[in-house]
Order: C-alpha cells, then sequence, then structure tokens
C-alpha cells in the first residue's frame, strides 16, 4: 500500500497531449453527430441524459437494470445489493470475497459502468456538466480507494474493465477544458497502479482458463498503449500481453467459435474485450496478431448464429450481469450493440440500422461495412456443446457438450431452450447471485434447466462455487431432423434426449433408464417466465405420472427468473414426475402429440421413438 503521489512521478501531460495514440471516440464530430444520437435515444426510449442527471444526484445504474441510490460517502466500499459496507483500508489480499455478502455488489460501482453514460450524454447536448461530473467522481475514487487498500483491488478484471472505462472516457473527453493537467496525471498513476496490480498476480488469473486471464491482458494492453512512456515503473509487464494474449485465445477459444466460459453472455464479453482489444491496436496503426484476429471471427459468428433477429440469444451458463460497453440505449438481453460492432470491425459487416449501431459509433467510429451479414447455417457447434433447430415460428436450442476443455459452470447437460412467436416461453431462469444468503445457489444445479433429473442426484458433484466434478459429457449424434444426445452422469441411469423438427414444430423425446433394471424417480422440468407460455407444450409419459406447476418457492426454490444479476422475479416451473425403470416422456411445442409405445404421433404423423 503506497500513497498515489508515489505513482508515475515522471509522468508528463504536455507530453501525453501530443503524443498519446487516439481512440476514434477523440475524433468525433459532437456537434454532427448529436441529432443521430438523439434520433437513436428517441428510437430506444432510453436517454443518457436522464441517466447522467439521476448519476449527479447519487443515483447510479447498477447490472444494467435499476437505479439506486449511491450518494453516501462509502459509496465505493458498500454493496449496492444488500447495503453493508466493507473494510476500505485494509489491503486487498486481506480480505475475503466469500464472507455472507456477494462481493459483485461492491465491484458493480467500480466497474465505472456511469462514465459511458456521462460521454454518451455530453455527445448528445454537450453540457460541460457531464465531463466535469467524471473527472470529480474519479478524483473521489481515487481519494478513497489508495492503491492495493480495499476491495476494490482485489480483482484484477475488476481493475481491467476500470481502467478501460477511464481510457475511454479520458479520450472523449481528452480535449475538453475540464481535462486539466493534474487530472491526466491522476489518469496516469490509476493506469500503473492497475498494470502492476494485474501484472503481479498475472499468473493466477491465466490459470482460471476463462474470461479473467484476456481481460487482465488487455487491461495490460491498453495501459500499455497509451502510457508507454511509464513502461519503466517497477513491475511493469511490457511485452506480457503481446504473447500471452494469443495463446489465450488459442487454448479459450474453441475451433468453431465456443469460448471456455460455457455461457452466452461471458461470450459477449470476450466479443466485447477483443473489440476493444483491435481498436486499441489501430489507435497505433497496427492490428492484432492473425491468429487472434481469426479467433474473433470464429467467436463473432458463434454468438451471430446464435442471435435472433430482436438481438436475444439463448441464455445459458453462468451470467454475473457483465456488460463492458454499455454504449447504447438497447436494453441488457440485447446483444446487437455487441455482435455489431464485432461483425463491423472483424469482417466488415452490419447489422440492419438501428440504435445498437451507436456502440460500433462510439467504439469503432465510422467504419465502411456492407449492409448485411452473411447468411449464416443451422447451429451445431459441436466442440461448443450447443445445437439449434430453428422454425419459421420459433428457435429450439440445445445443450449437449460431448468433452469439457474447461470447468462447466452449470449442471446443464441436456437443456433445452425454446422459442416461439416472438417468445422465449422455456428458458435458463439465469443466475441470481454466486453467494446469495438464503440457499440461492446461483441457479447451476440441473433441476433450474429444462431437463429430466434422478431423484436427488446431479450429473456433476458440485465441489465449490464455480467448481463441479466430474466433468460428465454426452455422446451425441446429429441427425437430418435433429440431434441425439445421452450420458451417464445420473448414477445407475442413462439419460437420453432427441430433440427433433417437425414441419408445424418441435418434439422433444426424454427416455430414462435404470443400467440394472432398477426404478428411478424422474422429473422433467420447464422453466418459464408465464405459466401461459409453458402451457403452450404438450406432454406425454410412456408411465403413469403426475404434474405440477408452482412458482416462487422459498429458500433456493424453483419458480424464479433472474434477469439481471442481483435481482429475480417470480416465474413457473412445469414438473412431471413418473417412477419407472424405462420412462420416457415426450414434449412438443407447435403440434399436436399422440405417444404410443414405440412411436409417436406429430400432428397425425409417425415417428419412430428411437
Amino acid at each position: 500500500m503506497r500513497p498515489w503521489n508515489d505513482i508515475a512521478v515522471g509522468f508528463d501531460p504536455a507530453k501525453w497531449r501530443q503524443s498519446a495514440p487516439r481512440l476514434p471516440s477523440a475524433l468525433l464530430d459532437r456537434a454532427r453527430l448529436a441529432p443521430q444520437l438523439e434520433a437513436w435515444s428517441v428510437e430506444s426510449g432510453a436517454t443518457p441524459i436522464a441517466e447522467a442527471d439521476a448519476f449527479a444526484r447519487g443515483y447510479a445504474r447498477i447490472f444494467s437494470h435499476q437505479l439506486v441510490e449511491v450518494g453516501r460517502p462509502d459509496r465505493w466500499t458498500r454493496n449496492v445489493l444488500t447495503g453493508r459496507s466493507i473494510d476500505p483500508y485494509r489491503h486487498w489480499s486481506r480480505l475475503g470475497d466469500a464472507a455472507a455478502d456477494d462481493i459483485k455488489g461492491v465491484w458493480e460501482l467500480s466497474r465505472f459502468s456511469w462514465a459511458y453514460a456521462l460521454v454518451r450524454a455530453w455527445l448528445r447536448d454537450g453540457d460541460d456538466r457531464h465531463v466535469e461530473l467524471f473527472w470529480s467522481t474519479l478524483e473521489d475514487w481515487m481519494a478513497r480507494n489508495p492503491p492495493n487498500r480495499g476491495p476494490n483491488w482485489m480483482c484484477g478484471q475488476e481493475a481491467s474493465f476500470r481502467l478501460i472505462a477511464v481510457t475511454f472516457a479520458l479520450q472523449s473527453f481528452r480535449d475538453h477544458p475540464s481535462t486539466t493537467d493534474a487530472r491526466l496525471a491522476l489518469a496516469a498513476r490509476l493506469a500503473v497502479a492497475t498494470a502492476e496490480r494485474i501484472g503481479d498476480h498475472l499468473s493466477y488469473a491465466l490459470s482460471q482458463k476463462n474470461n479473467h486471464g484476456i481481460a487482465e491482458l488487455i487491461g495490460l494492453q491498453t495501459a500499455a498503449r497509451f502510457w508507454p512512456s511509464l513502461c519503466g515503473s517497477p513491475h511493469w509487464p511490457d511485452d506480457d500481453w503481446r504473447d500471452l494474449l494469443p495463446r489465450q485465445c488459442d487454448a479459450l477459444i474453441g475451433p468453431d467459435g465456443g469460448f471456455s466460459q460455457h455461457s452466452s453472455n461471458y461470450h459477449r464479453l470476450l466479443l466485447q474485450l477483443l473489440t476493444w482489444s483491435e481498436v486499441v491496436e489501430r489507435s497505433v496503426r497496427d492490428t492484432l496478431p492473425e491468429s487472434v484476429r481469426a479467433k474473433a471471427i470464429a467467436a463473432t459468428d458463434f454468438l451471430a448464429t446464435l442471435m435472433e433477429a430482436d438481438g436475444t440469444v439463448p441464455r445459458y451458463g453462468a451470467d454475473d450481469g457483465a456488460n463492458l460497453f454499455p454504449l447504447s440505449g438497447c436494453p441488457f438481453e440485447d446483444f446487437r450493440p455487441a455482435v455489431g460492432a464485432a461483425l463491423a470491425l472483424f469482417k466488415g459487416e452490419r447489422l440492419p440500422s438501428g440504435p445498437w449501431d451507436e456502440a460500433s459509433l462510439l467504439l469503432l467510429g465510422p467504419v465502411a461495412a456492407s449492409a448485411a451479414p452473411a447468411l449464416r447455417p443451422p447451429a451445431e457447434f459441436r466442440d461448443a456443446g450447443v445445437f439449434q433447430l430453428r422454425h419459421a415460428r420459433g428457435t429450439l436450442f440445445f445443450r449437449a457438450p460431448e468433452k469439457f476443455r474447461t470447468r462447466p459452470s452449470h449442471a446443464d447437460q441436456l437443456h433445452v431452450s425454446l422459442r416461439w412467436d416472438g417468445e422465449w416461453i422455456a428458458e435458463d431462469p439465469g443466475t441470481y447471485s454466486y453467494n446469495a444468503p438464503g440457499g440461492w445457489d446461483g441457479f447451476a444445479g440441473s433441476r433450474f434447466h429444462n431437463l429430466v433429473t434422478v431423484g436427488d442426484f446431479e450429473p456433476m458433484r458440485r465441489v465449490s462455487r464455480f467448481l463441479w466434478l466430474p466433468w460428465t459429457g454426452c455422446e451425441v449424434r446429429w441427425q437430418f431432423d435433429g440431434v441425439t444426445a445421452s450420458h451417464l452422469g445420473f448414477p445407475g441411469f442413462k439419460s437420453r434426449r432427441r430433440v427433433v423438427k417437425v414441419p408445424n414444430g418441435f418434439v422433444i423425446i426424454d427416455r430414462l433408464t435404470g443400467l440394472l433394471k432398477q426404478h428411478g424417480r424422474f422429473t422433467l422440468r420447464w422453466h418459464g417466465r408465464t405459466r401461459e407460455g409453458l402451457e403452450q407444450l404438450t406432454v406425454a409419459c410412456s408411465a403413469p405420472s403426475t404434474e405440477e406447476y408452482v412458482t416462487a418457492l422459498p429458500d433456493g426454490g424453483e419458480g424464479w427468473h433472474s434477469s439481471h444479476y442481483g435481482s429475480k422475479e417470480p416465474s413457473w416451473c412445469r414438473r412431471i414426475a413418473a417412477t419407472g425403470d424405462d420412462v420416457t416422456f415426450v414434449t412438443a411445442l407447435g403440434c399436436s402429440l399422440r405417444l404410443e409405445a414405440h412411436s409417436f404421433f406429430a400432428d397425425g404423423e409417425e415417428v419412430p421413438l428411437e
């Protein structure tokens, strides 16, 4: 722990103004762009000016969701979810993140998402108050969070997100009178302290084999590119990111573009990080290595293929509410801002125009891109364990990983999400919290997914918050009309699911078999936000069964949905239970259903069960 004045003592503001690279946001013509930006605000129904003014009054938007009051002096160490504070004076290594409160509630405000709202507001109305508020808030944060002291230095990835936000705002405001030499020196000190914090513990981040390693390497890249004159500081790992980023991308992004996190929202974060990294390189007239760009293109195609016309994607895996660049009026679940920017940058393709284009404009500047992305084949990402069937009226998403190379975050083998007539009627309920009191476990277990469970077993055993063992994979077979997958994760039983597309919809066939002809208690669950949506499913069972709808069960039970991290709303779970040694469930959407001994009939057409 040391004071800020001991850091970046050789920084020269005048030299920085003359030689520091410029991001596209520093080159935009604010007056010319303001009418288009305001038109996007009207179209999306969300204006950053209102959010900036709310922040000035002491309210901040958390996890891309509700505004909460954060105006107290201890706001940087107070949990926005619970109101409890963490010691701001101790060294970060002496603080634990597994106490009664969810540490992400403490870190949220220090991700500096509010800085993007201030930039967007200033670009619209040109009011100096937005720029001054950014700098005065940064001054307050640095005064209350000296280097390596308090909870906001605990995570190198969080420090990287913060530095990226400060860099973006600094570049946007670099020619404004409020950006004084003294404030430039503050930003330089933050960059050095952040780089040293990341560099000293980089091996830990890389060992996680997830977004942390990539995020922290790009944090180092950001510091090195925009403050190169400070590279001689102690522990500054100047060249680490150049050598390690290609290795991380090669190890963590699969051949089909899937990401090691097994999560659609963390995949968006990956695209946002790689987009920023390429933009940073272009600011110094360079590009990322070809191997990294190839992985970025594969990852972009992956998410663009899963994305619906309204920007939603099938949610799967852990979701901590990360949205690195909240640079449009689009809601959190709309992935078009991130996917659109990545398509334009890495592939020269453009989505149909709309408010989501603001993110591309502010990150990339005016970029030439074709009118529309290339046509994409049906999703068959076997390496990532992700499949998708499409119908004129909807989508079936199927999660069937054959082999895990990195740790799974959810026990979601054989999970299915269903979209019909523009709505996700059966889906993964989200995460809510990684560490909330009261029995909540992040909705990670198999009973929170749309699949059949056996008794109280899990297909894997949960060893810790983020670790399941053993890593149970599936045997997968792709067929002309769908996909079949099975696994032996439930002790003594084989679980098999087949998903098929029929002329008028989809059919899901589940067969549970006792390997020694022993009986089991099987429960098929369908989770959805509304009971009316789940009632569109027709379910038949080969054995006598019971059925019930449950909602808002207490203490971490079923019947909840978390659209945003840290919040939960009552939803519905439809449960169909049966007992036997060989039981088949058949679920249909969009068609009539009749189940017989060896086949089912969809709208009167017979289809064999096997």
